[in-house]
C-alpha cells in the first residue's frame, strides 16, 4: 500500500518548496514505501537529465535567407503582381463588353475600384512599415 504522498509532493520535495512538516511526512513515507523511493530516483534522473539541457539560438542568419530575400521573393512578387494584372485586365474587358445593365457596371466597377485602392494603400503602407521596423533582427 502506498502511502499518502502524490508525485507533485515528490516533485516539490525535489524543488525544496515544501514547508518543514510537509518534508517530515515525505521522508518518513519514503523509508516506508519502497515504491516511492523508486519514483523519487526516477524524478532526480530526468530532473538531472533534463537540467543539463540548453538551447541555443541560431547565431547568424544562413546564406539562404540573403539569396531568397534578394532573388526569389523580387521574382515572386513580379510574377504575382504581372499575373494579377493580366487576370484583372481580361475580367475588365469580358465585363465591359458583356451585355450588362451600364448602372450594374458602373457600380460593380467602383466597388472594384475602391476595393483595389484601399488594397494598395494597406500593403504599400505595409511595406513602408517594413522596411523601417527597427525590431526586425531581434529574437526574444
Amino acid at each position: 500500500m502506498r502511502p499518502s504522498v502524490t508525485n507533485e509532493d515528490l516533485m516539490r520535495f525535489l524543488d525544496g518548496e515544501l514547508p518543514p512538516e510537509e518534508v517530515v511526512r515525505v521522508r518518513d513515507a519514503l523509508e516506508v514505501s519502497t515504491e516511492l523511493q523508486r519514483e523519487l530516483r526516477i524524478y532526480e534522473a530526468i530532473r538531472e537529465d533534463v537540467g543539463g539541457l540548453t538551447y541555443d539560438p541560431p547565431a547568424h542568419r544562413s546564406v539562404w535567407d540573403g539569396v531568397q530575400r534578394r532573388l526569389t521573393r523580387p521574382i515572386g512578387w513580379i510574377l504575382f503582381v504581372s499575373g494579377a494584372i493580366l487576370w484583372l485586365a481580361y475580367g475588365s474587358w469580358v465585363f465591359a463588353t458583356s451585355a450588362a445593365n451600364p448602372i450594374q457596371k458602373l457600380a460593380v466597377g467602383a466597388l472594384a475600384v475602391g476595393f483595389l485602392i484601399l488594397l494598395g494603400s494597406t500593403v504599400s503602407e505595409r511595406v513602408r512599415e517594413f522596411r523601417n521596423d527597427p525590431y526586425r533582427d531581434i529574437q526574444r
